[in-house]
């Protein structure tokens, strides 16, 4: 059964670019397999699948041309799933299948029945087989967003093998034919449809396609390819990333025996700042000022998120009044070059305790007005 993508990230298929990534924010933090630890080995598994699934709508809907054709044929070809070779075909398997039909169709027999079938792209080059992508939280401070920062995590993962490389052999070892396939890498198959009998090349699963196998395997992964073991993964965060975002690095998922590892999704979690706020590419404080300030006027340090900046308070500034300082934002994500500004609220203090002295000052006020 076809996957319905909207469905799964339970948006409209008109949904806007916005929308699918909203909605994909969602719930790959609800589904992702770190939040599930603590359940059972089955409840793990459907979440991770379910993860997986999120991933893998996400990965065509977020893109415009693959959107296109899902939306069109109901899938994407060359990017998921796998699908008939054009090579694999065994026509003559067809009852009343005539190939005088198509004699003048100057195309790929295997682009049609691709198509047909919604493989897509007639399967022409084999599929390489990926890892499973993997999915971490990291939190970071309203301040460490305001420039690029690197992190270091121990990850725990199957990576490929240190002594053979991923290749499953010793060091050292030639290889032989696989009896399985007899060399080709493949094995025929057939299957009925409601054309008639398909028949089918599929890989060979004890070479997994390559046609030769070690004469003697890795005796430290026993032939795999893969270990489970813990290495430090170095990222790096892009300046002004904002809370909720997530960080895609190719290849640093799980390994995978004869194919390419799968990519690692880091959920950023920006900690909440009691004197400092985001506003879009704004930083937004608030200060408190004198109430003498607010009558005269003047320069006032003020301490943001990266230092101090000098800031100058007109005369007869009132409470809840906002000035706007120029370029002490967060960089803008079309131009990290270029940042966002700071939007300084003022909070006027108003004297607890009076004295003959003031009282007088709060007459001559009065007496003008004030």
């Amino acid at each position: 059964m076809k996957k319905n993508y909207y469905e799964i990230l339970g948006v409209s298929k008109n949904a806007s670019a916005d929308e699918i990534k909203k909605a994909y924010r969602k719930l790959a933090h609800e589904f992702h397999p770190d939040k599930h630890q603590g359940k059972s080995s089955g409840e793990r598994a459907s979440h991770e699948a379910k993860f997986k699934e999120i991933n893998e709508a996400y990965q065509v809907l977020s893109n415009a041309e693959k959107r296109k054709q899902y939306d069109t044929f109901g899938s994407v070809g060359g990017g998921g799933g796998g699908g008939f070779s054009a090579n694999g075909f065994d026509f003559s398997g067809f009852q009343g299948f005539d190939p005088s039909a198509f004699s003048n169709f100057s195309g790929d027999m295997g682009d049609i029945f691709g198509d047909f079938f919604g493989f897509g792209g007639g399967g022409r080059g084999k599929q390489q087989k990926r890892g499973r992508d993997i999915s971490i939280d990291i939190d970071l401070t309203l301040a460490e967003t305001l420039s690029n920062s690197e992190r270091r995590v121990l990850l725990r993962r199957l990576v490929s093998c240190k002594e053979c490389s991923g290749s499953g052999a010793e060091k050292g070892s030639a290889t032989k034919s696989c009896t399985t396939c007899s060399g080709s890498g493949t094995i025929r198959e057939s299957k009925r449809t409601f054309l008639g009998t398909i028949a089918q090349l599929t890989e060979c699963t004890h070479c997994h396609g390559r046609g030769s196998v070690p004469e003697k395997i890795c005796t430290h992964c026993k032939g795999r390819g893969i270990e489970t073991r813990s290495e430090e993964v170095h990222m790096n965060i892009p300046a002004g990333i904002r809370d909720g975002e997530v960080v895609r690095i190719s290849g640093q998922g799980e390994a995978i025996a004869h194919g390419s590892a799968g990519d690692l999704y880091v959920h950023i979690h920006v900690r909440a700042d009691a004197k400092h706020q985001r506003v879009q590419d704004h930083l937004h404080m608030i200060e408190v000022i004198p109430l003498s300030l607010t009558l005269t006027g003047g320069e006032r340090v003020v301490t943001t998120l990266d230092g101090n900046v000098t800031v100058t308070i007109p005369p007869g500034a009132q409470h809840k009044d906002v000035l706007r300082i120029r370029d002490k934002g967060f960089p803008l994500r079309e131009n990290p070059n270029k940042r966002g500004d700071l939007l300084l609220e003022l909070s006027v203090a108003t004297p607890k305790r009076t004295n003959k002295r003031l009282k007088e000052i709060a007459d001559e006020l009065a007496r003008e007005g004030y």
